[in-house]
């Protein structure tokens, strides 16, 4: 009890007016998808179903777009100008889709999600920044498994209105979040905008950021198949199937993850009973496809929402190790979440199509979306862990270029002689190392500060070339970013 007392105590202290905006934030953001699945598409599936697809199809473009203007021109992200757009494209939304959902005509409700789009990724995207803002750790944690669960209390709560009121609430719902995290995201956004891209920092510190090739991409686009087959198996009237057991549930996945022993391994606990949830969902749903009972689409509703919330806190851990990887993480992982979810939506929709002619091609795509769900899980992730890609990741300061190197060396006089030290410890250390006169050259540069795109433009080599280079001289040096580099020859005797 003792433990229990000082942790609620902790907890308190982490609730701030930060936090609870986060939270507020999480619940509206639940609303508003819960109001664009079973209000809006299932209007819109009514004359033009293939708009939705299209709509989770544009909302993945649009992260991807964001990735890369994160990754290689971040200063593009002004937090003014992007609240302008972002808001103007809600208005926009709000005015064609009004008209399109009455009219029923397709090309226009196409095109006006494509604006609603917009303003929900960037206020997606500001939530994400604004959690990164909070204090501690702890507060981070705190408003993510309380926002999320409360979010689907909330959703559960409320009874499912019109498509031209639900319209108004969703928009509604995306511009109150881009109003209240607008100064919560300041610090991370303001701090990524401000410094070099993360496509430059990656040269010189490839351990701090998760290559796009990363498990982690990988494992959210298979668990978001699930997603999409989930809200589309069995739909009644369009929209997805509900049940009250999800929010329970998950108000306990949070009490376990406030309350609970708080040792390394915790999220890796969490993954394993997202899979097996998961599992059991697509074990169970042939025997729903008759009596429409939602059991299967609750099990894995709570399996992928637990995945969901595991997967944000991994993001966000790794922001808060290295903020210029988190938005370029966050959005590549909403990305692959969307295509994902894409293409468990056209297999519900198929299961649907052939439950009441053909039950057993029905079953057939449940089990062959289990087989492939394992065949991945077996296959790439029998040793990942998302506790290592945590602590894989080292800090890294993006100050660390010359002002850092020209500090760490003061003692060692000014001017040439400071970089005859800087040059002669690099030499004595590279050949303990046993690193080649090219990559001694490059290990002086990183020791003074210079980063990987000076590197590229001094011997005119190829970003892949330098990033090799970097990651052979790390290895050798037993280093794992340029900070680690530079305090290592300052220490250097």
């Amino acid at each position: 009890m003792g433990k229990v007392r000082q942790r609620l105590a902790d907890l308190r202290e982490a609730l701030s007016v930060g936090t609870m905006l986060c939270i507020g934030a999480f619940l509206l953001s639940a609303c508003a998808g819960w109001l664009l699945n079973g209000s809006v598409y299932a209007h819109v599936a009514e004359y033009c179903g293939i708009a939705r697809e299209v709509s989770t199809l544009f909302s993945a473009g649009l992260f991807l777009v964001l990735f890369f203007v994160a990754s290689r021109k971040p200063e593009a992200l002004d937090r003014r100008i992007m609240a302008v757009v972002s808001l103007g494209s809600l208005i926009t939304a709000l005015l064609v889709l009004s008209f399109a959902l009455k009219l029923e005509d397709g090309p226009s409700t196409v095109l006006g999600f494509l604006f609603l789009n917009i303003g929900s990724v960037w206020a997606a995207s500001l939530l994400a920044l604004a959690l990164a803002s909070l204090p501690s750790p702890l507060a981070m944690t705190l408003a993510v498994v309380c926002g999320m669960p409360l979010g689907e209390v909330a959703v559960a709560l409320l009874p499912m209105p019109s498509f031209e009121v639900g319209l108004i609430a969703i928009t509604a719902c995306d511009a109150l979040m881009i109003a209240l995290l607008y100064r919560g995201s300041a610090p991370a956004l303001d701090r990524l905008t401000g410094s070099a891209s993360a496509a430059d920092l990656e040269l010189a510190n490839p351990e701090s950021f998760l290559r796009p090739t990363h498990a982690l991409f990988v494992c959210a686009f298979v668990f978001s198949v699930a997603t999409g087959y989930e809200l589309t198996l069995n739909e009644v009237a369009h929209a997805p199937v509900s049940s009250d057991l999800v929010s329970v549930v998950l108000v306990g996945v949070a009490l376990w993850m406030l309350l609970g022993s708080q040792n390394d391994g915790k999220e890796d606990t969490l993954f394993s009973f997202s899979v097996l949830l998961v599992i059991a969902g697509f074990l169970v749903a042939p025997f729903t496809f008759d009596s429409g009972l939602p059991s299967a689409n609750a099990l894995q509703r709570i399996g992928v929402d637990s995945f969901k919330m595991l997967t944000l806190l991994v993001v966000l851990s790794v922001g808060r190790r290295n903020v210029f990887a988190l938005l370029p993480t966050f959005t590549l992982v909403r990305c692959m979440m969307a295509l994902g979810t894409d293409v468990g939506a056209v297999a519900g929709h198929t299961s649907n199509d052939l439950a009441s002619a053909n039950a057993q091609a029905a079953a057939l795509i449940a089990a062959i979306s289990l087989f492939a769900f394992i065949a991945f899980l077996w296959i790439g992730f029998r040793k990942f862990s998302f506790a290592d890609t945590i602590r894989g990741v080292a800090n890294v300061n993006a100050d660390a270029g010359a002002s850092e190197a020209r500090d760490s060396f003061a003692d060692s006089g000014a001017g040439a002689s400071a970089e005859a030290s800087i040059e002669e410890r690099c030499a004595q250390l590279g050949a303990e190392g046993g690193l080649t006169e090219r990559e001694t050259e490059i290990f002086a540069m990183l020791a003074r500060g210079r980063n990987g795109q000076y590197v590229m433009d001094h011997y005119v080599i190829s970003r892949n070339t330098v990033k090799s280079h970097v990651k052979h001289i790390y290895a050798k040096l037993g280093v794992h970013s340029q900070q680690e580099l530079i305090d290592l020859v300052e220490r250097y005797e």
